[in-house]
């Protein structure tokens, strides 16, 4: 079991060099993956009894993990196509089943949610933000990751919540958005 979790992990690596830098943040992706996990697990178990807001902080965390493995494949940019196939392997991987988590935390709140019929006020600017989000993954993100590593019901998942969004959106209250007003 000790050998299982050592073998998953990269030996600390002094330099400046691309490589170096990009095996550091190799061994943080593996830590935030880990609590990825247990926040879109956390997400899923407690679907009918979360509040919005930890529903919203939950989704913050995770998109903010898929925003730093975009950081890490930025940093491969420098690096030797032999060693950087198999780090952008992995972070693909470690990318994906991060957002096959979330779909499946999402799906399991949102219906929850619908089924409640009770939305809270401010929900309608999450769930645009939160479609965005959605929406430029599978237009971005997932055409660039090898298509063995993306699991057959994904769009599935995907398509099932983002009809629950656009249901949810529909009951939302319109709050009006100053963003683009001059």
């Amino acid at each position: 079991m000790v050998q299982d979790y050592h073998q998953n992990q990269i030996e600390t690596v002094a330099g400046n060099d691309p490589v170096s830098q990009a095996l550091r943040l190799l061994q943080v992706l593996n830590s935030r993956a880990t609590e990825v996990q247990v926040v879109t697990t956390r997400m899923f178990e407690l679907a009918t009894i979360q509040s919005f807001a930890d529903y919203a902080d939950g989704f913050r965390r995770v998109q903010e993990f898929l925003s730093f493995c975009d950081v890490i494949e930025s940093k491969l940019d420098n690096i030797p196509p032999s060693t950087r196939e198999p780090i952008l392997h992995e972070v693909s991987s470690v990318k994906l089943r991060a957002f096959s988590a979330l779909l499946r935390a999402m799906g399991a709140y949102l219906t929850a949610l619908e089924r409640r019929g009770m939305i809270n006020f401010f929900a309608q600017a999450i769930f645009l933000m939160q479609q965005d989000v959605l929406e430029d993954f599978r237009a971005s993100t997932l055409p660039e990751i090898p298509r063995q590593l993306v699991p057959e019901n994904l769009m599935a998942v995907y398509e099932q919540v983002r009809g629950l969004l656009r249901r949810l959106l529909d009951r939302c209250i319109d709050v009006p958005d100053f963003r683009f007003e001059s």
